[in-house]
């Protein structure tokens, strides 16, 4: 599997953002486009600059109005080996996954991360309006109170009948998630994010979930805020978290693998962490240690070949 960088961030400026928002984009994504173009628009409006991440698979390639940092996976891959890979290639401290088809407040980045500072905090998410329709792709709105919605537990969720917004339910703790999109802390983390169960089938559905599950049972400090941070889009036809799999069984009957795709990403570029070792820091813990030990048997298995040239390098 080759990837290809490009628009790589300058390590040198004076003022680095400091969270990286990753995105997957994948090469079947309807109006594939329109989003990324609304997505980038997006981002760019942020009260505080935050770094873009754009990771395409099966040997998509980004338009020529993308400016911004974007990687290019040769072969398919799910979500979470694209979020993994986006923890990997990641120059910040802090992250944050953004779906193609949802959308953050104008400060919500700069609150989420004021938030998770004063907390002491691994990870934190907050509240989201769900949306059925593609209007809010475009619109500009800054982060809110929660008072003036409604939470409904049914999932797939539906709208309220007396057109209240409806909330999701994950910054206030109602649904027991931290929302589709959350922002976390490399330095206590490490570069893993889970991509695959113990019996090496890769997670389709809970990858967030498992990770969440994963920081609580480390006793890594998790924070919820109650304000409205942006919109979630539900589509049941169209979304990764509403098609058939087996997920749930497969984690209770196997785990979860320690090796992530993120591992396989990062053992890859070995080689050029040495020569940059202040431009790309990779945290190292008890997970990352388990991970590195294990590394070796993933790569083998995904038919790990030499090194191809510092623009097109190969990974597992």
């Amino acid at each position: 599997m080759r990837l290809a960088s490009h628009n790589a961030p300058d390590m040198n400026a004076p003022a680095r953002p400091a969270v990286t928002v990753f995105c997957a984009v994948w090469h079947k994504q309807p109006n594939k486009l329109e989003l990324l173009k609304s997505h980038w628009e997006n981002l760019k409006q942020q009260s505080v600059q935050v770094e873009p991440c754009y990771i395409f698979d099966n040997g998509d390639t980004a338009p020529d109005w993308l400016d911004a940092p974007w990687h290019s996976f040769s072969e398919p891959l799910t979500i979470y080996e694209a979020w993994s890979a986006g923890v990997a290639l990641a120059r910040t401290r802090y992250v944050m996954n953004l779906n193609m088809d949802d959308r953050l407040a104008t400060n919500a980045a700069e609150i989420m991360l004021s938030q998770l500072q004063k907390h002491n905090a691994t990870l934190i998410g907050g509240e989201w309006i769900i949306s059925f329709d593609h209007a809010f792709q475009t619109q500009q709105f800054p982060v809110s109170e929660v008072k003036q919605t409604g939470f409904e537990s049914a999932w797939p969720p539906k709208p309220l009948e007396d057109a209240q917004p409806l909330r999701l339910g994950s910054g206030t703790g109602e649904r027991g998630t931290f929302g589709p999109a959350t922002l976390w802390d490399l330095n206590k983390t490490g570069r893993w994010y889970p991509s695959y169960f113990g019996n090496e089938d890769p997670i389709l559905s809970i990858g967030d979930s498992v990770f969440w599950r994963h920081l609580m049972s480390q006793k890594l400090r998790m924070a919820r805020l109650p304000l409205v941070v942006g919109r979630y889009y539900s589509s049941p036809d169209a979304q990764a978290e509403f098609r058939p799999h087996n997920d749930e069984e497969t984690l209770r009957t196997h785990g979860v693998h320690k090796v992530s795709f993120a591992q396989q990403v990062s053992t890859t570029f070995d080689h050029m962490l040495q020569q940059a070792p202040k431009t790309l820091p990779i945290p190292r813990n008890k997970v990352e240690t388990q991970s590195r030990d294990l590394a070796a048997k993933m790569l083998a298995l995904f038919g790990q070949t030499t090194q191809a040239p510092a623009e097109e390098r190969r990974t597992a």
